[in-house]
């Protein structure tokens, strides 16, 4: 069966919702996988393809539960196709499932009437084969390597790396076959997988992003699938100028992901694309450009949704053939217009390079970490960058702009919400780099770089504002270079880095004094991580005027960022705030940075980051441990542990509550002092990461052992009242200790 796709409705079996109901019909609640087992992304990138199941997904926050796709259908020529999101349902256990079996049975007969059915399988377990042959009823032909051209179904459920493979699978599906697909692991999982170019004919792309783990037994929902999933929903919701209300993790990532990457993998004469710039008046001379004195809202009008369809065409437009003198519409206010008259410069820079692990939350290997230039691009300008021939093949890069993060799925938009750098191999000779936003200029150099220096000629760059302490002369900076014409602005000592909006800094006149603050932040977290000084190279805080992980601040691996405000860039800023202050959201980003996460159980994630924000309020301001976002109080520590254990107490609400968990080490610290934090932190660094505890339960069991050794105390009683797990034999081994539980928690 031939389903045309034109524009308008769609037509067909599958737009009739049809093959829902065949395959559906006498089948319960279908169990979702269990870890290890996964669930990937499926998308559908046309009208064409029917939703049959969704999968739930969990946050674990509070009203932030979503959809993603589980069973889809479609057609390709006289063919059709079942994907599943996962190969699980291919082998043992779920194989074994009656309702899986039902599902399995329906789709055999759905994709063939033949008697018997001739099945070809690649993949799967001999249990799968015993189902098929003596529950299916069906005749098992061919092999695991070539297409016998007799079989009516081909199951696959494994990798197909032989491209070789996949014209004869197109042609088998085409000719009438069908073919039931089960995602594989894939053995890189930011790759797509090989299937896809087969797939993509159909209106369907799966990938691992978004992919799933369930630790209890969930079920596939049968209800209709929900406004931000699915193409077809999408062009509904474009028809009818509403865009579903949702949050970052309610669907709205999948909403856009499924927007770009129909935009990316379909051709622009293609219905559905022709269909996205007719609905939203796609013209590039005329885009909807976000500003925070009209700013983009979800739900209130047709404004967002247009400028979230237009900016993937343009997008895609831009990097088939960018012209390097495009300036985006966007760019003039973020992140900012260059002066026409400023000067565009030649100069010589040697920039010392420092690259390389420090045994903080790193980014994965073949990570280029950015050196800055103190430049700065202007939208839609060339800008020369020339190598030395001895670093020409260094796996140099140029970056320009700093924003990288994709932000379209927040609900307000204040700025072009998409990835606003761009990025470039430098190989010898020169290099000519440009960009629609412009940005300032880094240097991307691997980090397992032997390089000392790199020396390089820019052509056409302008000055930007930059600080470095200990280097700068504070006359210089006061008098010419806090006046240099970039947008943007850096001030940087060894162990910091702040890159902020320019206008922010044309009135600050020390920042000696004010990064001298920043490394004594930085100097005590590090004493609290036992980390090895100096550091490698610095942490870097981005100011952005969109955060786009929906909090208020984040940290990743390569940056923490921090929004354009006064608590986030203002106060920042102000030396005397700080000292008399100090600010909780950025010592706690920067505790991020510093967190043991290879070693921390499950459920610390937001809670011994905190040791770090107290450690500097206590140790640096001299503030003591009881802070505003914190308990502010002993007493108030005491009541809440009271309230908890008189509430059904259990691990689990502990884990959910990071203010909870933190009043239990701040008991500890409370009556031992920072010591026994200080010494397992170091015990903690010194360790092999090849000796890492590998469960969650080793994990808590090494945190116990090593904080009743630095107590010298059994914290055993402690641990029991507070519901965190140990094992018998680690509270064995502390029972030497005398027992202890603090003044709250002790009998009454």
């Amino acid at each position: 069966m031939f389903v045309l796709l034109v524009l308008g409705k769609p037509t067909g079996l599958a737009a009739q919702g049809l093959d829902k109901t065949i395959l559906l019909q006498g089948v319960g609640p279908v169990p979702l996988p269990v870890k290890p087992d996964i669930i990937s992304t499926t998308i559908t990138l046309t009208e064409q393809p029917e939703i049959i199941l969704t999968a739930p997904v969990e946050t674990g926050l509070p009203g932030s539960s979503f959809q993603t796709i589980g069973l889809a259908t479609s057609r390709l020529g006289k063919g059709k196709l079942v994907v599943f999101s996962t190969a699980a349902y291919f082998r043992q256990p779920l194989v074994q499932n009656g309702q899986v079996q039902k599902l399995l049975v329906n789709c055999l007969n759905w994709g063939s009437s033949a008697r018997p059915k001739r099945v070809q399988v690649w993949g799967g377990d001999g249990t799968l084969r015993s189902f098929l042959t003596q529950q299916a009823g069906v005749k098992l032909v061919g092999t695991a390597t070539a297409l016998d051209v007799t079989a009516n179904v081909l199951l696959l459920n494994q990798e197909v790396t032989d491209t070789l493979l996949l014209r004869p699978l197109e042609q088998f599906v085409r000719r009438g076959g069908t073919l039931l697909y089960g995602f594989p692991p894939s053995s890189n999982p930011n790759a797509p997988g090989q299937l896809n170019r087969l797939l993509v004919q159909a209106g369907i792309w799966q990938s691992a992003y978004y992919t799933l783990q369930y630790p209890t037994v969930h079920f596939l929902s049968a209800s209709p699938a929900p406004a931000y999933l699915g193409m077809r929903n999408i062009l509904h919701s474009l028809r009818t100028h509403h865009y579903p209300t949702v949050g970052p993790w309610q669907g709205g990532e999948l909403f856009g992901y499924t927007l770009e990457t129909a935009v990316a993998q379909l051709a622009p004469t293609s219905p559905v694309v022709q269909q996205l710039r007719h609905t939203v008046y796609y013209n590039s001379d005329s885009l909807l450009v976000p500003t925070p004195e009209r700013p983009l809202e979800q739900g209130k009008g047709p404004r967002y949704l247009a400028y979230q369809v237009q900016h993937r065409l343009l997008d895609k437009e831009l990097r088939a053939h960018l012209p390097p003198t495009y300036q985006a519409p966007a760019a003039a206010t973020f992140p900012g217009a260059v002066p026409a008259a400023a000067p565009r410069l030649t100069t010589e820079l040697a920039l010392p390079v420092r690259v390389g692990p420090q045994g903080l939350l790193e980014p994965p290997p073949g990570y280029r970490r950015p050196h800055s230039t103190g430049l700065y691009v202007p939208a839609g300008e060339i800008v020369r960058i020339s190598l030395s021939a001895a670093d020409a093949h260094r796996h140099l890069e140029a970056q320009i702009g700093v924003h990288d993060n994709d932000a379209s799925h927040l609900a307000t938009l204040t700025r072009e919400a998409f990835n606003l750098t761009r990025r470039f191999e430098l190989t010898q000779g020169h290099t000519d780099i440009y960009s629609p936003y412009g940005g300032l200029l880094l240097l991307n150099v691997p980090d397992t770089s032997t390089l000392h220096v790199v020396r390089l000629r820019v052509q056409g760059a302008v000055q930007a504002p930059r600080f470095e302490r200990g280097k700068t002369s504070l006359a210089e900076w006061q008098q010419t270079i806090r006046h240099y014409p970039a947008p943007w602005a850096e001030l940087a000592s060894d162990n910091i880095s702040l890159t902020v909006p320019a206008a922010r800094i044309r009135a600050l006149d020390n920042p000696e004094q004010l990064l001298a603050f920043w490394d004594g932040v930085l100097a005590t977290e590090a004493q609290l991580a036992a980390l090895p000084l100096p550091r490698r190279h610095p942490e870097r805080l981005i100011v952005d005027q969109l955060v786009s992980s929906g909090a208020y601040m984040f940290t990743d691996a390569e940056k923490i960022v921090v929004p354009n405000d006064t608590y986030g860039c203002q106060n920042m800023l102000d030396v005397n705030y700080m000292q008399q202050k100090g600010s909780w959201g950025h010592f706690h980003e920067l505790g991020h940075r510093h967190q043991f996460h290879g070693i921390d159980f499950s459920g610390l994630k937001e809670v011994s980051v905190n040791l770090y924000t107290l450690y500097v309020f206590d140790k640096l301001l001299h503030k003591g441990l009881y802070q505003e976002f914190g308990p502010k109080s002993r007493q108030q520590v005491a009541e809440e542990v009271t309230r908890y254990l008189d509430d059904a107490p259990s691990f689990e609400k502990w884990q959910a509550n990071s203010s909870l968990a933190l009043c239990m080490y701040l008991q500890l610290i409370s009556s031992f002092g920072w010591g026994p934090i200080e010494q397992v932190y170091r015990q903690y660094r010194q360790l092999p990461r090849s000796q890492y505890p590998a469960t969650e339960a080793a994990k808590r069991d090494y945190w116990f052992s090593a904080i009743c050794a630095a107590t010298r105390h059994n914290l055993g009683p402690f641990f029991k009242l507070w519901r965190v797990p140990i094992s018998p034999e680690a509270e064995k081994a502390a029972a030497a200790y005398p027992s202890w539980l603090p003044p709250e928690m002790q009998p009454k």
